[in-house]
Parts: structure tokens; C-alpha cells; sequence
């Protein structure tokens, strides 16, 4: 056994959870101030590191998958965007000035632990304490949310397994004529994974699912209230709903998974 093993495997698993919460956080902050482009509102010089790393990801062969542009900035860079106009929202829900200034006290035990190099006794309760008064911060349940279900890219088997039952409760759901649909949840995230850059790769036609999605979407912006029932059948007949979200079922079920 290697003398510093358990120390360092203590302070990584924490780590880890410390860093994937402060990129969900930076994510559903930054998501909640600006919408689904988000993205295009991260920093010009961090967002040119994003897409230069996201390059890995256009090799298959390696069964890569596209990761939310927050996992590809150092740790360093996190703290730079907490820094930030878009990452204000994000670093006053961890703490503030007060807990930023901690993150960067982590920084030289975080050195030790990914470098192999055997994290001290004060190190490792640096990084405890951090990870108490983050969890105080978030409450206990918020930091679990945040860190259960990570931004760590989506196969196809899995979006298509994802998107099916959504537009199967479209279809079930259309003689209801209901205010609104619930749109895949997972169509924004899939759209961004290297696969969907042809239909070769993804495995089925992208057209059908992205007019399956904007159709959905058309209908969601109809009026709504007492006497809107109309209008509702009228588009739905009018644009073939059922008939353009049944040709997206139907490509997603050819996938594999």
C-alpha cells in the first residue's frame, strides 16, 4: 500500500465533488441569467480553450464524449469565471468573497493530490473545511442535486432512450389539447455532442427530431386560456403534429443502445 494513499484518496474525493458543484452551479446560474445560449456568454479567451479541447472529442474511435464546456476549464479558470460578471450569480451562492478566497487556498494541496504527491494533514482538513461550509452554503440537498447528475456528455443510446418517452407523451397527450407539451429534456445537450454533427454518426435523420422539437415549440407559443382550444386542433391538424412527432419516434427507436 502507498504510504499516503488513504490521505489522498480522502482529499480527491472530495475534490471532485467541490469542483463538479461549483461547474453545476457556474451552469444552472449562468443558464438562469441568459437562457439556453448561455454558452456563447462565457469569456472570449476561455470560450477559445473550450472549443479547442472539445476537438478531442471529434475522434469516435475513442468513445469520447462531449462534456458541458465547464469540464474543460481548470480549476484556475473556475475560479477566474467565479470572478466574473457571468459567474457573479454563481460565487455569491457559494459564499462570496470569503469562499473564493478559500477555493484559492486549495490550490496548493489540489497540486499535490493531481500530481500524486502525498497531500499534508493540513492540506487535507483545508480541503474538509472548504467542502463543510460549501455544503453549508448549498444546504446538503442542493449539493447533492448539483453534483448527481454531472454535465459529462450523452451517447446516443442514451438521448434517444431520453427523448422517446417525451414525445411519446406528446403524441398520447394530443387529443387533450393541453396548454403546452414538455419538450425533450434532453435535446439541448444532445445537440452539442460531437455525434450530432451528421446523421452517420447519431445514427438516425437530426431533421426529423429538430422538427419534431420545433413543432412542439410552435404549438407551446399559441395562445392560451378559454377559447384557445380551437386554435390548438386547427395547428395540430393543420401541421401534421402527430405525424412529424411519430416520424421522430420512429428514428429514434432504429437506434441501437
Amino acid at each position: 500500500m502507498i504510504p499516503f494513499e488513504d490521505d489522498n484518496l480522502r482529499a480527491y474525493s472530495l475534490l471532485l465533488r467541490i469542483e463538479i458543484a461549483i461547474r453545476e452551479l457556474l451552469k444552472s446560474s449562468m443558464k438562469s441569467e441568459f437562457g439556453e445560449e448561455w454558452r456563447k456568454r462565457i469569456p472570449g479567451d476561455l470560450l477559445t480553450k473550450i472549443k479547442v479541447a472539445q476537438t478531442e472529442e471529434n475522434r469516435p474511435q475513442f468513445d469520447y464524449k462531449r462534456l458541458g464546456p465547464l469540464y474543460y476549464l481548470t480549476f484556475g479558470e473556475l475560479l477566474t469565471l467565479l470572478t466574473q460578471k457571468p459567474g457573479k450569480q454563481a460565487a455569491e451562492k457559494l459564499g462570496g468573497d470569503n469562499v473564493l478566497k478559500q477555493l484559492e487556498n486549495i490550490l496548493v494541496p489540489r497540486n499535490a493530490v493531481c500530481h500524486s504527491r502525498p497531500v499534508s494533514s493540513v492540506g487535507l482538513k483545508t480541503i474538509q473545511t472548504l467542502f463543510a461550509e460549501l455544503e453549508a452554503a448549498l444546504t446538503r440537498d442542493g449539493f447533492e442535486i448539483l453534483t448527481s447528475k454531472p454535465d459529462a456528455g450523452l451517447d446516443q443510446g442514451s438521448a434517444c432512450c431520453s427523448m422517446i418517452p417525451a414525445f411519446a407523451c406528446v403524441i398520447l397527450e394530443l387529443p387533450d389539447l393541453p396548454a403546452s407539451f414538455v419538450e425533450p429534456e434532453d435535446f439541448e445537450t444532445a445537440k452539442v455532442q460531437f455525434w450530432w454533427a451528421n446523421d452517420s454518426l447519431a445514427g438516425f435523420n437530426r431533421t426529423a427530431i429538430e422538427d419534431a422539437v420545433s413543432i412542439i415549440r410552435e404549438y407551446n407559443a399559441l395562445p392560451k386560456g378559454v377559447g384557445c382550444a380551437g386554435d390548438r386542433q386547427r395547428f395540430i391538424d393543420e401541421s401534421d403534429v402527430m405525424k412529424r412527432v411519430q416520424h421522430a419516434i420512429s428514428e429514434l427507436q432504429g437506434v441501437k443502445t
